[in-house]
């Protein structure tokens, strides 16, 4: 994503992979455009993962954003409507590598639900950054925790089968 330079060694990205990256500071947006104009200018038309095609209309009425909403311009959105806009724009270029981080800050219930939706159905390798358990266990199958002092933990089960995997070793060992 080339935000970071590594310390030392290489990185190297295979051709194929396409990153989308979601900031929980967000992005500013040209507050006299249309929403309809900011995700037009992305791509009219998006296929996404799994084979599905929709037009990017059709992609902001599936995040919640109604006719109406999508010809109103940025600076009449609510904070939240512009976390959700910012979703569309990295969702709709289809990218098979995903990092979200804290994606369920300033986020609606609804468009909760629909992005838990979405990403149960997506085909792509998935990094979430998130202190929200519920999410988690919603969207995660397999975890990469960070233990501190340098240790990562693979854990091949959701968030909350980790919780009870832990408390089960630590009443282990006591």
């Amino acid at each position: 994503m080339g935000l970071v330079q590594p310390d030392s060694g290489t990185i190297d990205i295979g051709e194929t992979v396409r990153f989308g990256y979601y900031s929980q500071e967000g992005i500013a947006f040209d507050e006299k455009a249309k929403v309809i104009d900011v995700v037009n200018e992305i791509a009219e038309n998006i296929e996404l993962s799994d084979g599905r095609k929709m037009s990017a209309s059709q992609f902001l009425q599936y995040f919640l954003f109604t006719p109406q909403t999508q010809y109103n311009f940025v600076a009449k959105l609510s904070g939240g409507e512009r976390r959700r806009l910012y979703l569309c724009t990295i969702l709709m270029r289809n990218p098979n590598f995903l990092v979200l981080d804290e994606p369920t800050n300033d986020l609606d219930i609804l468009t909760l639900q629909v992005l838990e939706e979405y990403l149960q159905s997506y085909s792509g390798c998935l990094i979430v950054v998130s202190h929200d358990r519920y999410f988690m266990d919603k969207v995660a199958d397999h975890l990469l925790v960070f233990e501190g002092d340098g240790k990562l933990k693979d854990f091949p089960a959701g968030y909350s089968r980790y919780l009870e995997w832990k408390e089960l070793k630590e009443s282990e060992e006591q």
